[in-house]
């Protein structure tokens, strides 16, 4: 899980370097005496962990009301064109 090892000193040198760092998804790992002792992470990745982010469906319908797209009139039958129903190609194998 993470991206580099510090020192439990080198991360006070250069904290605000290892949040960014974090920031963008890459986990710190800090160590004391050689041994791990945390784990610095994004707050997404540690809400992740927790299994405290919202699934995926209502993240969509979260995106949808804060968008408000229903207005726009698009449903299920403007996309159902767009699908292919055929079986596919045929593949020798």
């Amino acid at each position: 899980m993470a991206g580099r090892r510090y020192s439990v000193a080198e991360a006070r040198q250069s904290f605000a370097r290892l949040i960014r760092a974090a920031e963008r998804g890459r986990a710190v790992e800090i160590t004391r005496r050689g041994e791990p002792v945390v784990v610095l992470v994004s707050a997404s990745q540690y809400l992740a962990l927790r299994g405290e982010r919202p699934s995926f469906v209502a993240s969509v319908a979260a995106l949808r009301a804060r968008l408000d797209v229903d207005h726009l009139g698009i449903g299920d039958e403007e996309f159902a064109a767009l699908r292919d129903e055929s079986a596919g190609r045929e593949v020798s194998l």
